[in-house]
């Protein structure tokens, strides 16, 4: 197994181990007051201070890429992805900078139901970010925006062909004197989030320093359990740009060592076949629906079992 010196690991950041009781309790605080009415109303899900909720479907998905080459597809472009989702997109392709902003306008929104005026200013933004604030990074911001704006998504799910179709930004205003938005997030949204979410612990995630381990860190998120990929596989699926296998390889095991100093994955291993095996610490939820399968597993497998006993029983 590949891992960091004893040096390089300390220090690591610890990552959430189960976020929801926390969420539970913030959600009961943002709705002391608030009328049934109210409460019923369409809203994100909430999560703590520490975390960012961001739908499974987009963590698995070369739509925001590591690439800094932003392609321009006029038509519904095919995107890769895990078997379970299909995604096209239109646009002007996102990256991990875009991926930052739209993290941070939805942890804005989870606190009001969704449809509402979600306002704050280019400064409190890029300082929330942990970026400058000065000229060249108040025209990012105001480009970054612009995209997530226009882009359209289209997401199939394999299992049950449910679709979403739309824009991660509905809305977008700028008041060019005082330098402060409005964003407005569209309904449609929380399709994404019914399909499954995962908490991506923020404090890791800006800790990272390549394109591809802030990729890795969500989509090694997303799962209860770590599958294998190739290295081929996973050079799709971050939207790489890199032509050569063997220069994504050692980009691939900087990065992995990445994940381990700060606490995403325990250790990591390259195979003999290039499959690319990860050691993580699954949340207590996402340990609780391992549980759940394993258990739903055992029960098929046993009432199988009984069906062949009985059927071989009644043979002559």
């Amino acid at each position: 197994m590949a891992v960091p010196s004893e040096g390089q690991a300390i220090g690591r950041l610890r990552g959430p181990s189960d976020a929801y009781l926390q969420a539970y309790a913030l959600q009961k605080k943002a709705l002391q007051g608030v009328t049934l009415q109210q409460q019923v109303t369409a809203q994100l899900r909430l999560w703590p201070e520490d975390v960012r909720g961001v739908p499974n479907a987009l963590l698995r998905s070369a739509l925001f890429t590591i690439s800094k080459n932003r392609e321009v597809f006029k038509g519904r472009e095919l995107l890769a992805s895990t078997a379970d989702i299909e995604l096209r997109f239109m646009g002007t392709r996102f990256n991990q900078t875009d991926f930052d902003v739209w993290k941070m306008l939805l942890h804005l929104a989870r606190l009001q139901p969704i449809g509402s005026k979600v306002q704050f200013s280019a400064y409190s933004l890029l300082k929330a970010l942990g970026r400058g604030t000065g000229k060249t990074q108040r025209e990012q911001l105001k480009d970054e925006i612009a995209r997530l704006r226009s882009g359209t998504i289209e997401v199939t799910w394999s299992k049950d062909k449910k679709i979403f179709l739309g824009g991660l930004i509905d809305k977008a205003y700028r008041d060019e004197d005082t330098q402060r938005y409005v964003v407005v997030l569209d309904e449609k949204l929380l399709r994404l989030y019914d399909e499954g979410f995962t908490l991506i612990y923020w404090a890791q995630r800006q800790a990272l320093k390549s394109n591809l381990a802030k990729w890795l860190h969500g989509f090694y998120a997303s799962h209860a359990v770590a599958y294998s990929y190739k290295v081929e596989t996973l050079r799709k699926l971050c939207g790489s740009d890199t032509k050569q296998l063997r220069r994504f390889r050692q980009m691939l095991k900087i990065a992995l060592n990445e994940l381990v100093v700060v606490g995403a994955i325990r250790e990591w291993e390259i195979t003999l076949d290039d499959l690319v095996q990860v050691m993580t610490t699954p949340s207590d939820s996402q340990a609780k629906h391992i549980k759940r399968k394993s258990i739903k597993i055992r029960t098929v497998h046993g009432l199988k079992l009984l069906r062949n006993s009985v059927s071989t029983q009644g043979k002559p």
